[in-house]
């Protein structure tokens, strides 16, 4: 699913003005006890889902929401974004989204995104409830990155060594997700198709290298690269929810190839991950009335994973490690080779379980933290990847809900080599 889609989603979940909150979040207990697996299906009342158009639902299914922004190295830029959650008013069992951004400086960024929930029950009259496994999705999408950054092969490259690229992107892409063996079941396999074309440039970081002057040969061999990339995963997964879980686990493999480009041969990234997650006892609330569609728990959870590099893959696609989710205490792609393994842990406290009022009807459902500790590794093969450089990071990150399916994070992390990062993300990092 989209970062749009999540983000926008934060602002159609407040309740809406005159109703009571504890009405709107009650999970209808006899809906949910003929379903197969109850606490995987998500619940949405009426009063969520407003009839009209776009211009009638504003802030509550449906936004226009303007950006203005400056960065040192992309200049001054704006732009704007329209997300209808309830698109076509299918009892929102569909959603779509637009997006499209300028920089003085020439970066830019458009997007078409369209969606549907493949497990979906309407209720005339109370609400709907949906499935959080099963889905698919379709985007068009063109980007211009002027300050992209590669810092070379390996783990022994340092912060001095960081260079720079502009990457122009074009693509097509077509995803679905789907459990088994029966609805909303422990089985996932989802597959997700895109047809992309990628441009380089020199780069635009102030004080940083150029990659084609620094990388000549990486940099000719990632340019001009028009390519079909399809991804397909496998996963055994017991968690109770795919967005912000409170337990379970996910072990899963999947693979990224390239079994189609042009002018160059073909290539796979081939990867293992799994995650686990515990609840553990409160230390600032109580709990919560488990009826309800999000009560607060807070969790342990812990992450691992390992992916290798078969044939040719631009340097741009490789394993790295650094950014919002593996290593987060040192900048995004920090550390890129063929091969690479990550471990993490995170405890997850609720603080404030309450929540609090924001601007109209919009409110945070519930605030709280993380401490979290990572690991791992890069290496040109898979032999010498354990006997690589280890890298590691610890943090603290901040988190906010506005439901079960939105859930906002900031991260600051410190990295071995001192390095600091602050990572703005929605969702968890696994």
């Amino acid at each position: 699913m989209s970062v749009t889609w999540l983000l926008l989603s934060v602002l159609s979940v407040s309740p809406l003005a005159g109703q009571d909150d504890s009405i709107l979040e009650l999970r209808p207990q006899e809906l949910l006890q003929e379903l197969d697996h109850p606490d995987r299906w998500r619940w949405i009342p009426e009063q969520r889902m407003p009839p009209g158009n776009l211009f009638e639902r504003v802030l509550i299914t449906s936004f226009i929401t303007p950006v203005v922004f400056f960065q040192g190295d992309v200049g001054a830029g704006g732009g704007a974004g329209i997300t209808d959650l309830d698109f076509l008013n299918k009892r929102r069992s569909q959603f779509a989204s637009i997006w499209a951004t300028y920089t003085s400086e020439g970066q830019r960024r458009f997007s078409l995104s369209w969606g549907k929930w493949l497990s979906h029950l309407d209720v005339p009259g109370r609400g709907a409830l949906q499935g959080d496994r099963d889905y698919m999705g379709f985007s068009v999408q063109h980007s211009k990155t002027l300050t992209s950054r590669f810092f070379g092969l390996g783990p022994e490259t340092t912060l001095r060594d960081e260079a720079s690229y502009s990457r122009k992107t074009s693509s097509v892409q077509f995803d679905v997700q789907k459990s088994f063996p029966l609805e909303g079941g422990d089985w996932v396999w989802n597959l997700t198709g895109t047809l992309q074309a990628d441009d380089l440039d020199s780069g635009k970081v102030t004080g940083a290298f150029d990659v084609l002057d620094k990388h000549p040969q990486l940099f000719v061999e990632g340019d001009s690269f028009d390519a079909l990339w399809v991804h397909a995963g496998l996963r055994h997964d017991t968690r109770d929810a795919q967005h912000l879980p409170y337990q379970g686990h996910s072990i899963g493999v999947s693979i990224t190839a390239v079994p189609l480009v042009q002018d160059r041969n073909g290539g796979a990234i081939a990867s293992l991950m799994a995650s686990w997650i515990r609840p553990v006892t409160p230390l600032f609330h109580d709990g919560g009335d488990t009826t309800l569609n999000h009560p607060p728990i807070d969790s342990c959870a812990a992450y691992c994973s390992l992916s290798s590099t078969i044939g040719d893959v631009p340097f741009w696609a490789l394993p790295t490690l650094g950014g919002d989710h593996f290593i987060r205490g040192t900048i995004r792609g920090r550390w890129r080779d063929r091969c690479a393994w990550a471990t993490g842990a995170e405890w997850r406290p609720w603080i404030l379980k309450d929540g609090f009022p924001l601007v109209w009807n919009l409110q945070v459902e519930r605030a709280g933290l993380a401490l979290f500790a990572d690991a791992g590794a890069v290496a040109p093969e898979m032999g010498a990847l354990f006997d690589s450089a280890v890298h590691s990071s610890v943090g603290v990150g901040l988190r906010a809900t506005f439901e079960r399916q939105a859930l906002f994070r900031a991260d600051i992390g410190w990295s071995d080599e001192g390095d600091t990062n602050l990572s703005i993300s929605y969702g968890l990092p696994f």
